[in-house]
């Protein structure tokens, strides 16, 4: 392809180059006539030669291969900010201190798969207040978050 783009700079180049020094009367009408002729014949041969060959492109393709390693960099930081909001959000909403772990999958858009709490900390909370607080913690991940939580 490259080879293709210089060989058509190179001819519209050398044709602009002749028709400024040929003459204006028929004889620079002439040159100037086979000089986009033989521009136009630089251009379409790729694709004559494509037609002959029956589909075998003249053009080298290239397989565009995914880079793992940022695509890897990519879900780790979308893991430590989703981990830093639910932290922030236990202690905001429930007074809680835990260790947070997500899961997120690989398609577009790296959704979250499952929201992991281990609590450490209940805070302060008068007597029997921490009955059903770990399945109410559960309810409001999965409805904020809009995927499978597991509290302990």
């Amino acid at each position: 392809m490259k080879a293709y783009v210089l060989s058509v700079a190179g001819i519209v180049l050398i044709i602009a180059a002749v028709s400024i020094v040929s003459p204006n009367g028929k004889m620079g009408k002439f040159v100037k006539g086979i000089g986009k002729l033989f521009i136009l014949v630089v251009m379409i041969t790729p694709f004559v030669s494509f037609f002959a060959n029956k589909g075998d492109s003249v053009f080298t393709t290239v397989k565009i291969a995914t880079d793992e390693e940022y695509l890897d960099r990519c879900v780790q930081l979308l893991r430590e900010e989703d981990e830093r909001d639910i932290s922030a959000f236990l202690n905001d909403r429930y007074q809680i201190k835990g260790s947070v772990a997500v899961t997120r999958g690989e398609s577009s858009g790296f959704p979250r798969e499952k929201i992991e709490v281990k609590i450490i900390d209940f805070g302060i909370i008068g007597q029997g207040g921490n009955i059903n607080k770990t399945e109410d913690v559960r309810k409001a991940l999965e409805e904020r978050y809009g995927c499978k939580a597991v509290v302990s």
